[in-house]
């Protein structure tokens, strides 16, 4: 895994506000394997076959309460809602708190992510379309 690409990518897809497909596959070409982020601390575990990085956040970062019960209704219309206008990072990272998510997990090879408060039976799984 290349880091300091990881790291570059992480930061402009943010600023920017890519679509997640393209954040995704440039990831995926910088060796991420797999990434799992917190969503009351922003705070993600990027994983290669051999390293990993973790992704430190600066003193703006609010830390954020998530909420105790999970919706996986309000994970779908939040995700729709981000995917559609293209919100700021930390309004996602918000909407994802209110419905109850404590982190999510990407799987690169199998091109998902998992919404999950961690408790059984609380997540919602969403494919990750290809790039065209």
């Amino acid at each position: 895994m290349n880091i300091e690409e990881v790291q570059r990518i992480s930061e402009v897809s943010k600023r920017e506000k890519w679509p997640y497909p393209r954040t995704f596959q440039e990831l995926l070409g910088a060796g991420v394997i797999s990434y799992r982020t917190s969503i009351a601390s922003n705070h993600t575990v990027y994983r290669g076959a051999v390293s990993q990085y973790e992704e430190t956040n600066d003193a703006s970062v609010v830390e954020l309460e998530v909420a105790e019960l999970y919706q996986a209704d309000a994970v779908k219309r939040g995700l729709a809602h981000h995917q559609r206008h293209r919100t700021p990072f930390p309004d996602f990272l918000r909407d994802m708190a209110n419905a109850g998510v404590q982190f999510y997990e990407v799987n690169m090879e199998k091109r998902t992510i998992n919404y999950t408060s961690g408790k059984p039976g609380e997540s919602y799984v969403e494919a990750i379309p290809a790039v065209d």
